[in-house]
């Protein structure tokens, strides 16, 4: 069966998928297609932007992408401590069998779709423990974590003396957020005209087993390319 033949149900299917999960927002399609298919690529995304123009809003809607999904938010401050993003040590496992592990449930290890603001005031140690973001080391055992990706904001470029290069070198995937463009796209969010939450179908919605399946598919998938080389 070629390639095309055996997609092509799928991709009527992520175009509806799309379109739900877009409705009511404006000009922010094309950053939560990119969101989605960083997703689907198991790759995080970065969201440049000013505050406001809706880099919460896009992964909150992302979450809805796939069924049964948890999500992880977050707030970065130069304050922020490794326990806010990746769980409490276990004082119990701590004091009764000299063991450090920390209390992932609810946090970022068990979370699909994780949502990362101001990520460049994060401190080292959670710079590094994000640069395996699929591998999680709790205790004396690695997790293997149910993410799909990271979409990490900002309002700002990381600054180059303060050791962030590793850090924005794991997002490939990195696009501008601009305010909105249309007049008539902002009465629209400022009358409240379309902002009643979606009403997604749950047959659109992707499986735990199917993005599974999807994540061995991918290596079917080939590109084309095309070099035009100049003489000389």
């Amino acid at each position: 069966m070629e390639q095309g033949t055996l997609f092509r149900p799928r991709q009527e299917r992520i175009r509806q998928l799309l379109t739900q999960l877009a409705a009511g927002i404006y000009e922010r399609d094309y950053a939560l297609a990119m969101a989605f298919l960083s997703s689907i690529a198991g790759e995080s995304i970065f969201l440049l932007g000013l505050p406001g123009v809706g880099k919460s809003l896009i992964a909150r809607r992302l979450k809805l992408a796939f069924r049964d999904a948890r999500s992880f938010e977050y707030l970065m401050s130069r304050f922020s401590t490794p326990d806010e993003i990746f769980g409490p040590v276990s004082i119990s496992k701590l004091k009764d069998e000299d063991t450090y592990e920390r209390l992932v449930e609810g946090y970022l290890p068990t979370a699909d779709v994780v949502f990362l603001d101001e990520i460049w005031k994060a401190g080292p140690p959670i710079q590094n423990a994000l640069l395996t973001e699929k591998l999680f080391r709790n205790g004396d055992h690695e997790l293997r974590l149910p993410l799909k990706g990271i979409i990490a904001a900002s309002n700002e470029h990381p600054v180059q003396s303060e050791g962030l290069k590793a850090l924005w070198d794991r997002y490939f995937i990195r696009i501008v957020v601009p305010p909105l463009m249309s007049e008539k796209a902002f009465y629209k969010i400022i009358l409240g005209i379309g902002n009643t939450g979606i009403d997604l179908s749950e047959t659109l919605q992707i499986t735990a087993e199917e993005y599974a399946e999807w994540q061995i598919q991918i290596d079917w998938i080939t590109v084309n390319m095309f070099f035009e080389i100049e003489p000389s």
